[in-house]
């Protein structure tokens, strides 16, 4: 049996038939059923609901007061016992001038704004980390599936090696040989089944499953879309998601300027009660008002803080620009690199090993070339298309991480 009989069976696929799969995943439906069931998106709608009940809370009006007193009683003399008490129960209440509460309300809106971003960026980041677990997946089914043919084409050339050295037309030990690269085939394919299910677990865990539901993910990691361009990307960046949270900050500091602006008035607290005078045996109201003073001091000193902030804010806000320029250059650079090695393996450096397997083999048929010449050129193609997996799958995520990083959205719960 000629071994490149064996290697167009192999190539045909008449060695490994492909069969019909079911229950397949698509990369939109892993995000959807991340984003239904993460239990971190969970705990964010549950801190937006607490961040608007703290808003309403700090937004209530000042209560009403309820107190009483008993003056002049158990003295000497006259005061003694009960017979000269004056007993006083009083209902009061603090009226807030100047805009207090609204501003109080305004403040614990833009916190609210703060924890809905907080939760979309979460949801962004959890659509991110499923797609880069997605591209695993498929980077490690490409694995086991070239694994697999590697291996039916190995065992393949054992026999038509052991053929060959019956006959005597290949010394002996072309046989050990083959019987390692079928031995090494069977451990490439062992290690890689494993790591395809670390992946599937990775991806499942994400919407709280255990087990994973599904029998194999749709797509092939592949597939390398054309290069987004970088000047539409960086107009991006400013009105990026991250950056939008300056924003919020920036809508939170006006807030609690306001807010200190408010506290230079004064306050005013009043109580209306009634007293009752045992000596006289009588009933009268009393009528009492007190307010603050000097409070101008305090509000410019909080007015001061807050600018003192905004002053900061603007500031992180630019670094924090150019710090995403910079990690979105440097990506969309590695990016173009994965693209370049991936279309170089695909279509130079794979085709010319696997000319070189071919030569080899015509050779070996020959009796011109020795089996390890063989078993060389099929371990450098083997290499070779590892590493062109593992290119396309760098492509995905550094594309990955770019959308990521451009992403913009309004402010909304998630």
């Amino acid at each position: 049996m000629s071994l490149r009989f064996v290697l167009f069976l192999a190539g045909a696929g008449v060695l490994l038939p492909m069969v019909a799969m079911s229950d397949d995943l698509t990369r939109d439906a892993a995000v959807d059923r991340t984003l239904a069931s993460n239990p971190t998106l969970q705990a964010a709608r549950a801190a937006i609901g607490a961040a608007e009940q703290q808003a309403k809370l700090e937004g209530m009006r000042p209560p009403l007061t309820v107190g009483a007193e008993l003056e002049n009683f158990a003295g000497t003399g006259s005061l003694s016992g009960l017979d000269s008490a004056e007993t006083t129960v009083r209902l009061g209440r603090t009226f807030e001038l100047g805009g207090k509460r609204e501003a109080r309300l305004a403040v614990g809106g833009a916190r609210v704004a703060q924890q809905k971003h907080d939760a979309a960026l979460a949801r962004l980041d959890l659509e991110a980390a499923t797609k880069r677990r997605f591209n695993a997946v498929l980077a490690k089914q490409a694995r086991v599936d070239m694994t697999t043919r590697q291996l039916a084409l190995v065992r393949e050339i054992r026999e038509a090696v052991a053929y060959r050295v019956r006959r005597g037309a290949s010394p002996d030990a072309d046989l050990p040989l083959a019987d390692l690269g079928v031995v090494r085939a069977e451990i490439d394919l062992e290690g890689a089944e494993h790591e395809l299910s670390s992946a599937r677990v990775a991806l499942s865990v994400l919407w709280g499953a255990e087990t994973p539901a599904f029998t194999r993910a749709t797509g092939s990691i592949e597939d390398i879309s054309v290069l987004p361009s970088f000047d539409a990307l960086r107009q991006r960046v400013p009105q990026g998601a991250d950056q939008r949270r300056f924003e919020l900050e920036a809508q939170l500091l006006e807030a609690q300027l306001k807010s200190a602006e408010t506290t230079a008035k004064a306050d005013v607290a009043g109580t209306l009660g009634v007293r009752r005078l045992e000596a006289f045996d009588d009933e009268a109201l009393v009528l009492s008002f007190s307010m603050p003073i000097g409070l101008s001091d305090r509000s410019e000193l909080a007015r001061s803080r807050v600018r003192a902030e905004q002053s900061g804010l603007n500031e992180r806000r630019k670094a924090a620009e150019l710090e995403r320029y910079s990690s979105l250059f440097s990506s969309y650079e590695e990016l173009k690199h994965a693209q370049h090695e991936y279309e170089a393996l695909k279509e130079r450096m794979v085709p010319a090993a696997e000319r070189a397997l071919a030569l080899a083999q015509r050779g070996y048929d020959d009796a011109r070339y020795s089996f390890l010449q063989v078993a060389q050129a099929r371990g450098v193609l083997h290499s070779l298309q590892n590493e062109r997996i593992a290119a396309a799958t760098r492509y995905h995520d550094l594309l990955t991480d770019i959308e990521r990083t451009t992403a913009t959205f309004g402010v909304s719960a998630p």
